[in-house]
């Protein structure tokens, strides 16, 4: 009786993992792997974005070597809406750029991890082919193959399409189409060696999928087709869905728009030009022309995800 008394008098620890349900300890580590990106958004990225868009509402002056602003309201924005004549046609272009480039990315990356997901030889290496280019864009091994004079040499003497081009067009298919779709040839090295993280996430949910699933399509008699559209699909469609919105991120963030319709740059080039084309106003015109371009870029995102999620399956 008196050890009973005892171990029912004992308090039980506030926190204790191992009594934790399955749904709790997810959400923890779900917190757990979001710190990281929570430390640096409040330590490097939170004040900056706050300066941006205050100095976008102002005037700015430099006083001892310090930018003071003066609240001058939408000024800076009307300025950059209605005054600056290239800037709503580059903005225009980045979203058509991203609408033409983000569905090819995403079918690319999809059709690369289905083959790498497969049983053969050698799956091993040429799982590593696609991690190499993420190696080589971060810190000082960045580079654009793309633009290399070799590069450019073997793209040009592989995809000649200019036969593609009279076939497409002499088949009755519309202009726009076609270029369209010899666009689409011509990217073909950019966007595989861009979409080495789209590549590793959808590996990751096809290697999630239950080969029961696979085992009960082909005893019912499904085709490949059928397997791929009733299960393949639907089971990684989260992960789409989050590829999705890494690829909008990644083709506004780096977004090659048109100059003048004689050179192409960076659009945020571009608003770093007019950082520095002179005085402490312009400061203000570009941190309105980033607001602008954060707004819609994050509008764009929120839209289309909304859309997409409503077909999203998640399987319990």
């Amino acid at each position: 009786m008196k050890k009973e008394k005892n171990q029912a008098g004992k308090k039980r620890p506030r926190f204790s993992y191992k009594a934790m349900d399955f749904s709790k300890k997810t959400a923890l580590w779900g917190i757990i792997f979001l710190l990281p990106w929570l430390f640096g958004f409040i330590f490097f990225f939170l004040r900056p974005l706050v300066e941006t868009i205050w100095y976008s509402l102002c005037d700015l002056e430099l006083v001892n070597n310090r930018y003071v602003g003066t609240f001058n309201g939408l000024e800076n924005f009307k300025y950059v809406l209605t005054v600056d004549t290239h800037y709503n046609q580059m903005l225009t272009e980045a979203l058509i750029n991203m609408v033409k480039e983000v569905p090819f990315q995403i079918f690319v990356a999809l059709f690369i991890a289905i083959l790498l997901n497969g049983e053969y030889k050698g799956r091993g290496f040429f799982r590593a082919v696609f991690v190499i280019p993420i190696i080589l864009a971060t810190g000082v091994a960045t580079f654009d193959l793309s633009e290399t004079s070799l590069a450019a040499q073997a793209s040009e003497s592989v995809f000649k399409m200019d036969w593609l081009t009279d076939l497409v067009v002499n088949s009755g298919i519309p202009q726009e189409l076609t270029s369209l779709l010899t666009t689409y040839v011509t990217s073909i090295f950019t966007i595989v060696t861009t979409c080495g993280v789209q590549v590793l996430l959808f590996l990751s949910g096809l290697q999630a999928i239950s080969p029961s699933l696979y085992e009960v399509a082909q005893m019912e008699g499904c085709t490949a087709f059928e397997t791929f559209c009733k299960i393949t699909l639907p089971m990684v469609s989260p992960t789409i869905l989050v590829c999705l919105v890494y690829s909008m991120a990644e083709s506004f963030a780096n977004a090659q728009v048109s100059y003048n319709s004689t050179t192409t740059m960076a659009f945020s080039a571009y608003i770093r030009d007019q950082l520095t084309a002179g005085g402490p106003q312009f400061c203000g015109y570009s941190a309105a022309m980033s607001a602008i371009y954060l707004v819609v870029s994050l509008a764009a995102i929120g839209i289309v995800c909304g859309i997409v999620s409503k077909g999203v399956f998640y399987y319990d």
